[in-house]
């Protein structure tokens, strides 16, 4: 099954995948039908946070070492069984019509045209306006994943005084995401009041690893809150998304014992990930929607930063 024979399998449509051995993360040895028993085996947590959501893919036709580039528009060819929809992007002034990912066939054809990134963003097609979670991307402005770690428990020990479910992932690059899921019916007008005041509260605590400054010229050697990053218009790497970098790493939920214990991203990979998802489940699910606007309204009363 590993020659260079085309092969096709079976899903809710057929999909023929070509050079299935084909040599996409060479240093791991991993091939794009390595890459697509992995999504196979992922596909029921991965599907959930793709589902009815605009997707922004990373594709690397050639492997990881090969051009590689960002694609919105659904690429031509694409088959008339994956699901598409037409998109308003104000920053190209143009409808984009997006893949939507509801089916493992549509993963496995995302496989074989070399999409080995899928980033999603913080709305649903049918409610465009309002966020499904708040979250914040912690971003190191130099090697290390220490500063990261404090910086994320400080986040979690103040969501748990604030009794707000939470939940952390790793970007599957250097970075971690911290979420707390919403209920229905906040826009981001509100959500940019509770993540603006909790980014200053992040850095009135820890001022020599935390910064707010967008430019990476000014960040010095600290850990940028990007608060910023939720927004209408902005993705992140969705759960359980590969990366482009040579360790096969995973966009993977954790535990905060975990990271209290020393975890870190280069530890989850397209080796361990179905494993770990078939003994524990999805880690990304922490409790239900959460309605921030009260807090939003006492943060919008009391404009300075809180301790």
């Amino acid at each position: 099954m590993t020659g260079r024979q085309p092969l096709t399998l079976p899903a809710e449509h057929p999909v023929t995948v070509t050079h299935p051995d084909k040599l996409l993360w060479p240093e791991a040895g991993i091939t794009k039908l390595d890459y697509i028993q992995y999504l196979i085996a992922v596909a029921p947590v991965m599907i959930p946070y793709l589902r009815d959501r605009p997707l922004t893919m990373i594709r690397f036709p050639d492997g990881i070492h090969g051009h590689g580039f960002f694609q919105k528009d659904a690429p031509a060819g694409t088959p008339a069984w994956v699901r598409t929809a037409a998109v308003w992007s104000s920053d190209r002034g143009e409808v984009i019509r997006h893949v939507v990912v509801d089916s493992v066939a549509t993963l496995l054809w995302l496989a074989n045209i070399g999409c080995l990134e899928m980033h999603v963003g913080f709305s649903t097609l049918r409610r465009p306006r309002e966020p499904t979670a708040v979250a914040f991307d912690l971003d190191p402005s130099v090697p290390g994943f220490d500063r990261v770690r404090t910086v994320a428990l400080v986040l979690h020990r103040l969501f748990e005084r604030l009794e707000l479910p939470h939940a952390v992932k790793t970007s599957g690059a250097t970075g971690l995401q911290l979420f707390i899921p919403l209920a229905p019916g906040h826009g981001y007008d509100e959500t940019r009041v509770f993540t603006r005041a909790v980014a200053q509260y992040a850095l009135r605590q820890l001022p020599n690893l935390v910064t707010l400054e967008r430019r990476v010229k000014d960040r010095g050697d600290r850990v940028y809150v990007d608060y910023l990053q939720h927004g209408a218009t902005r993705t992140l790497i969705a759960p359980y998304s590969a990366r482009g970098r040579r360790e096969a790493t995973v966009s993977t939920p954790i535990t905060f014992r975990e990271l209290e214990d020393g975890c870190r991203p280069e530890d989850f990979t397209l080796f361990n990930v179905p494993e770990r998802v078939r003994r524990w489940g999805d880690r990304m699910q922490c409790g239900p929607g959460v309605d921030l606007k009260p807090l939003v309204r006492f943060l919008e009363r009391h404009p300075v930063p809180w301790t």
